[in-house]
């Protein structure tokens, strides 16, 4: 009776690690997919920054 006990016990334990390594890789995942976003977001107002620089830069000219 101990033994089945102790070895749902076990059991029990593994999965609660098991649990923990996937949430963990699923988190790192996620946090990977979050830093790709933001990098593409980052990139994308580097872009708009360039472009309005360029812009402004063209109308100085045309104003003096």
């Amino acid at each position: 009776m101990f033994a089945g006990v102790a070895f749902l016990a076990i059991i029990f334990q593994l999965a609660i690690v098991v649990g923990i390594i996937v949430f963990a890789v699923k988190l790192l995942n996620r946090i990977t997919d979050i830093a790709g976003s933001q990098k593409s977001i980052a990139e994308s107002q580097v872009q708009l920054i360039s472009l309005l620089s360029k812009k402004q830069s063209t109308q100085e000219p045309a104003d003096n």
